[in-house]
């Protein structure tokens, strides 16, 4: 027993000497560094201090005092308002921010210069909170400030890191030409503070300002502006909560903020009108690109060759024109076009204009490789596209598409059949058209309701159709059935106050994916059915010229983008949460969501 004890004893002396000895330590572990640093830096010296005035125009320095070592994360979210030609340079000396001013800078002139996110602790990369300096050349600091949002036209969602830029100049083309005389960047919200302006009445834009120039290049941003001028009239103050810096991560704080304006960007389609490109892709079709939309032609003749055997095709914004030439005979080599169209001339304005186009066919390497294989044999048929969507059908029909124009249709020899559970067949009627954007598509919608569990089948024989290269299309057809399952859920929207032409779209949540859409010019309900359980917006265009499609702005001509919204089922909320097996109802009144 006592030898028992004894040894109880001993081991519980060694236990208690490896504890406390560092002999016995696992020399393989590191040691351990202490909790994650997860406090940003805090600002403990400004010199001189926010607001001074006096400041000089050349050689001036700021310096930050922190309380930690601090990096400079992204030198280029420094912003000096009014910019200058070359930006702020910032360097670390120990603690210490020393931010210097290359360029000259104006007399008597308010200045700031907004941090953004480009400092950070040197240890953990902890972001300093957002700063915003000011000072003034002069006697006295200019104190008015006013703030806004910036949105995507199309999308609705916040744009980050725009430029919004503010001109006294009232010219149409200052931000073309020059840099702002106030500017600020967007945050993570879209939204931005511009401060420390002074009273008068400012133009005000909004660009992507991709390369970081301070103007505007249409070729590159996307753009915005504010219909009127504006004119400050609140004054910069502690206790306005929006001077503040924010958390980008707290929702609650950053969506309270008031904007005192909107603003919404938008990419420019070129307006400056010249023939860009003329191809000839084969003997008998090729194509005219324009540099912009809605191009103006006056006369447009292929030479030698009757109008009645020429097909032409614009696209949607008319700055495309498809070409396709009908004829039994041989073309030349090299086919001639006189064109007569408006083009842009040299001091900006539309002009009349005559081009004499002379174009070859156009070698690709399927010609190439098909001249080099005399083996080959020629088509005999061609191929039909028919495409029909269970979910679709009823309201937009079945597709049947070819790569050329066809010359004949034999609309009579398509059948539609329709099968009941009992294996009866039946042929039943239909509407046929011609797409009025694409004459190579026809489309075939029912003349009667689809009933659920029934089977339907399109034939379309061989020889139904003759394409421009006279070949009859092989044998084509398609089956489609009324969807259904005990999941499907049903969409109806009833719309009120329509006074105008709407384009009415249920998206995915993130408004990429359409699956369905309508056109409507007055009240009533659609029905968006055979859906599966999941999230789905609204998405309304406002068509004021009626053209199938949401036409973006014109800055110079002050037009803004047609104004596209998203349905709120509750102020804040775009998102339909569908179940299963549901059917949803949901009454739009657009003259109030239009306002």
């Amino acid at each position: 027993m006592r030898r028992i004890i004894a040894t109880a004893i001993a081991l519980a002396l060694f236990v208690a000497a490896c504890i406390g000895s560092h002999s016995c330590a696992n020399t393989t572990t590191a040691p351990s560094g202490g909790p994650k640093d997860t406090l940003p830096p805090v600002l403990i010296k400004l010199t001189p201090e926010s607001g001074t005035t006096n400041f000089p125009t050349t050689g001036g320095k700021i310096t930050l005092q922190y309380n930690e070592y601090t990096v400079v994360k992204t030198a280029t979210d420094i912003l000096l308002s009014p910019p200058t030609r070359r930006r702020p340079q910032a360097k670390i000396k120990g603690k210490n921010i020393v931010v210097t001013l290359p360029d000259t800078l104006r007399a008597d002139q308010t200045y700031t210069i907004d941090f953004g996110q480009a400092l950070a602790d040197n240890n953990e990369g902890n972001l300093a909170p957002r700063l915003v300096y000011a000072f003034s050349t002069g006697e006295t600091l200019d104190s008015l400030y006013f703030t806004g949002t910036v949105i995507n036209s199309q999308t609705l969602a916040p744009v980050k890191g725009a430029l919004v830029a503010a001109y006294i100049d009232q010219s149409d083309s200052v931000c073309f030409n020059q840099r702002p005389d106030a500017a600020v960047k967007t945050d993570d919200w879209g939204y931005f503070v511009l401060r420390n302006l002074s009273d008068t009445l400012y133009q005000i834009f909004v660009y992507s300002d991709t390369d970081t120039d301070y103007k505007y290049n249409p070729d590159e941003d996307e753009v915005g502006f504010l219909d009127s001028l504006y004119r400050p009239t609140h004054v910069v103050n502690d206790s306005v909560p929006e001077l503040h810096a924010f958390d980008m991560k707290d929702t609650l704080h950053c969506s309270a903020r008031e904007s005192m304006i909107n603003l919404v960007t938008f990419k420019e389609l070129q307006t400056v009108q010249y023939l860009q490109n003329s191809v000839r892709t084969s003997e008998r079709q090729g194509y005219l690109k324009f540099s912009a939309a809605n191009v103006q032609i006056d006369q447009l003749e292929f030479v030698g060759i009757p109008d009645s055997s020429v097909i032409l095709q614009y696209n949607v914004t008319r700055d495309s024109i498809d070409f396709w030439i009908n004829t039994s005979y041989r073309l030349d080599d090299s086919l001639l076009i006189r064109l007569n169209y408006l083009k842009t001339d040299s001091t900006g304005q539309l002009s009349p204009c005559e081009e004499n186009l002379s174009l070859a066919i156009k070698k690709t390497e399927d010609s190439k490789q098909q001249s080099k294989d005399p083996k080959q044999k020629p088509d005999t048929t061609f191929t039909l596209v028919v495409s029909a969507k269970d979910e679709t059908v009823e309201q937009v029909g079945v597709s049947i598409e070819s790569a050329l124009p066809m010359i004949h249709v034999q609309r009579d020899t398509i059948q539609l059949f329709e099968t009941n559970p009992k294996g009866q067949k039946s042929e039943k009627t239909f509407r046929f058209e011609q797409d009025s954007n694409e004459i190579r598509r026809y489309v075939i919608k029912p003349d009667f309701d689809l009933i659920k569990g029934y089977d339907y089948e399109l034939k379309i024989p061989a020889g139904t159709f003759v394409n421009l290269d006279k070949l009859p299309n092989a044998e084509a057809g398609a089956k489609f059935k009324v969807p259904q399952g005990e999941n499907l859920s049903q969409l109806e929207v009833q719309l009120t106050s329509v006074e105008d032409r709407y384009i009415v779209e249920l998206t995915d949540e993130k408004g990429s994916r359409v699956f369905r859409t309508y056109h409507v010019e007055q009240a009533g309900a659609l029905l968006f059915p055979y859906l599966q359980a999941g999230r789905y917006m609204i998405r309304i265009t406002c068509d004021k010229n009626r053209n199938g499609y949401a036409d973006t702005g014109n800055l110079l001509a002050r037009k803004q983008p047609e104004v596209v919204r998203f349905y709120e089922s509750q102020p804040g909320n775009k998102i339909l949460e569908i179940p299963e097996s549901a059917e949803i109802e949901q009454t739009i009144d657009l003259k109030a969501m239009f306002q």
